[in-house]
């Protein structure tokens, strides 16, 4: 499997490879370690269900908020230098965000809340850009691969990163002659986790625009630049495309928000097996990404996507259904294995909805709807636990994330005559 990650990254130029390595630097502790330990860490400090998912939901609104500023101005400026300035502002609230435990009850809330927030406006800034960053720095040829490894090595990020912060708490806690039950551990794994991030995130300083002779047809300087102005129906596509993200992607906010609160307090699992749950979880979506170009050749783009859409809702129904660990982790393992292809199609079919000079404001848009859906999941989860039960929230995430296919399948059907915008360039 890493054969198959590796040898098509060299056939890639050094610009796209040291955006993948910053990119896996980056997920390893937003998509990995934070994943695990971020809601554990606040059960440790004593906080309840509700009071999680507001910061929850406050940090990914706040990634939702800032995502399609970011599309915008990466199209008017450099998709470069928002991807460094992101990096950069992710770095800070990453170090900053576990001292909470440090401060009084009065300050710790606050904290918690800022700089979470604070570490997905910056993460905004360089994921959002990246997506078209990416897709310009490679050959048109070789997009779908790009993308597939791009979503590979997030989820083999995703998958570093939550086994470490499943077994290294413990390490820390026997070092510190203390338990699981303090948020010491945790505190200390998320702080050297982002410092990690940090390293990686230094990678950004040597990324430049490439030169206009390298395949100037084919490989594009990222500087400011002039395109078609938006028009009443890209506007609209944009809108549509952006509605089904936000139902689509509801499901899987579900589970990534709430699997551990779910398997800490509901099913009493340890912290190590919640970690290697979700390290499996996410290597499984290695796999898949990379598969996805081969389905996409077979089955058409389109249907991969509906196929995709439609077994990720089901695959929640066994953590709602099956009050055991066992049901939750194949529930979990299998919705990440069937994100990483849903991901890996969907962001390609809708950059190609659009003319080149646009695609960061649909990149933006939809990363918008994604953090928005997580949002709405996150508080509203936290409030339906105050009344309802588990089992309620993953129905509803399935339910939604049903309803985001069925959109998808009426656009597919209404627009099949004429699918594309995009103008001659």
């Amino acid at each position: 499997m890493l054969a198959r990650i590796i040898n098509p990254i060299r056939n890639f130029n050094p610009q796209a490879r040291l955006f993948f390595i910053v990119l896996v630097g980056m997920c390893f502790v937003v998509d990995g370690v934070y994943t695990v330990l971020l809601n554990l860490y606040m059960l440790r400090l004593d906080y309840g269900t509700e009071f999680i998912g507001l910061v929850n939901a406050v940090g990914l609104l706040t990634f939702a908020s800032v995502s399609l500023p970011a599309g915008i101005l990466g199209s008017r400026l450099s998709t470069t230098l928002l991807m460094k300035i992101g990096a950069a502002i992710s770095v800070i609230g990453g170090l900053l965000l576990p001292q909470a435990e440090l401060l009084p009850p009065g300050l710790r809330e606050s904290w918690l809340v800022f700089h979470y927030a604070l570490m997905l406006t910056g993460f905004s800034l360089f994921f959002v850009n990246g997506a078209p960053y990416l897709l310009n720095v490679v050959d048109t040829a070789y997009k779908h691969r790009a993308f597939a490894l791009k979503t590979a090595g997030w989820s083999l990020a995703g998958f570093a990163g939550s086994l470490v912060g499943g077994l290294l708490p413990g390490a820390i806690a026997a070092l510190l002659a203390t338990t699981l039950d303090h948020p010491a551990p945790y505190r200390l794994t998320l702080t050297l986790a982002s410092a990690v991030m940090a390293l990686s995130a230094l990678c950004l300083l040597r990324v430049r625009p490439l030169p206009q002779t390298i395949e100037p047809a084919e490989i594009r300087d990222d500087s400011p630049r002039e395109g078609p102005s938006l028009t009443g129906a890209l506007i609209m596509l944009i809108a549509v495309m952006t509605i089904i993200r936000l139902f689509q992607v509801a499901g899987t906010a579900t589970v990534l928000v709430y699997f551990n609160v779910y398997m800490d307090r509901q099913l009493a699992v340890s912290t190590a097996m919640i970690g290697a749950i979700a390290a499996l979880g996410r290597l499984t979506g290695v796999p898949t990404a990379l598969l996805t170009p081969s389905f996409i050749g077979r089955w058409g783009i389109v249907k991969v996507v509906i196929g995709a859409s439609l077994a990720t809702s089901i695959c929640l129904l066994p953590i709602a259904l099956v009050e055991h660990w066992l049901a939750a982790a194949i529930g979990f393992i299998s919705t990440m294995a069937l994100t990483s292809i849903r991901y890996a199609s969907f962001v390609v079919y809708i950059l190609d909805l659009v003319p080149k000079p646009q695609q960061s404001i649909m990149a933006g848009s939809g990363e918008m709807a994604a953090g928005l859906s997580f949002a709405i999941m996150a508080l509203g989860g936290g409030l339906l636990l105050s009344l309802f039960a588990f089992r309620d929230l993953f129905l509803l995430g399935a339910l939604f994330s049903f309803f985001g296919m069925a959109l998808f399948c009426l656009y597919v059907f209404v627009s099949k005559p004429k699918r594309k915008l995009k103008p001659a360039l």
